[in-house]
């Protein structure tokens, strides 16, 4: 319980130092901040400028740190690295969260990491190990927000797949019944929820803000990293561009889908004798083994060959 206080008041108190830090390097910054933020508030009413100037003293001193640390390390990133990271994580369904915060993220957790290894292990163990499994830790801390952002990108595409022939089908009725594409998009995105439907919001606003139908859906085709959905897209487009009945169009595209859902649940049932593999030899065969000819060793052991 003591170790434990002890760890909490280690963090509170290098929290505050680092706070205290941050706050006299970049004191100048805030000021600026503080300032700007004054004077473009006084266009928003006398309600919130009161309710501003009540808390400008409690404000937010940690977003205030947060934002001009990620102005800087914005101005370290290479641009390759910014576009290639800016893409995954638009791609994991995470687009309000930049490339600077998730690499501020990245710091802040591998520093976390390695000091609170320091902090756990270093009165237990000694000066070099302890350095060498909080570098190890660290590195770990630094690397997983990767790993869970490359892990929600396959889910999402994964779960986009699974829902496209449920929603065209869907989209297929309701052209049939006589109503129009964007009217049968928007009440099929009313009725299911998941990142298909929120992608097809966002392509409907973009629509309702003076987009053409072909340029909104060209940006959705980019935006979604899932094949089976950029070739669907494709179709959509090119009968758009040609004049073709989106009816019937849409129609054998939900076919089309269908049999591509059959065909990949035959091909995973296909892979399923070799995936069992593994486990059968590691777990299934040898205990067979040792019912099989356990008795066998044992009755040679005790009698002999003779």
């Amino acid at each position: 319980m003591i170790s434990m206080l002890f760890v909490i008041s280690s963090v509170v108190f290098f929290m505050l130092l680092f706070t205290a830090v941050f706050s006299t390097i970049y004191q100048r910054d805030i000021a600026i901040e503080s300032r700007a933020d004054v004077y473009f508030g006084k266009s928003e009413g006398v309600e919130k400028r009161t309710k501003k100037t009540s808390n400008g003293i409690t404000q937010t001193l940690f977003r205030k740190l947060w934002n001009i640390s990620v102005a800087r390390l914005g101005r370290l990133l290479e641009r390759k690295d910014h576009r290639k990271l800016e893409l995954m994580i638009r791609e994991s369904g995470y687009e309000k969260l930049s490339p600077i915060e998730f690499r501020l993220i990245q710091i802040l957790a591998c520093v976390t990491g390695g000091f609170l290894t320091l902090l756990l292990i270093g009165p237990t163990s000694d000066g070099l190990s302890t350095l060498f499994f909080a570098i190890a830790v660290s590195f770990l801390f630094y690397r997983y927000p990767i790993f869970y952002i490359a892990k929600k990108r396959t889910q999402r595409i994964k779960l986009i797949n699974r829902e496209l022939s449920d929603f065209f089908d869907m989209v297929s009725l309701l052209l049939e019944a006589g109503v129009g594409l964007e009217g049968a998009i928007t009440d099929v995105c009313d009725r299911m929820k998941g990142p298909l439907s929120s992608e097809f919001k966002k392509t409907l606003d973009e629509m309702k803000r003076g987009k053409s139908r072909r340029e909104a859906f060209y940006d959705m085709k980019r935006r979604v990293p899932s094949d089976s959905f950029r070739s669907v897209m494709t179709s959509i487009i090119q009968a758009d561009h040609l004049g073709v009945g989106m009816t019937r169009v849409i129609v054998s595209l939900t076919t089309r889908l269908r049999e591509q859902r059959r065909e990949i649940a035959r091909e995973q049932a296909m892979k399923a004798p070799v995936k069992m593999l593994i486990p059968m030899i590691l777990f299934i065969f040898p205990p067979i083994f040792i019912v099989i000819l356990g008795p066998l060793v044992v009755k040679v052991f005790m009698e002999g060959l003779g």
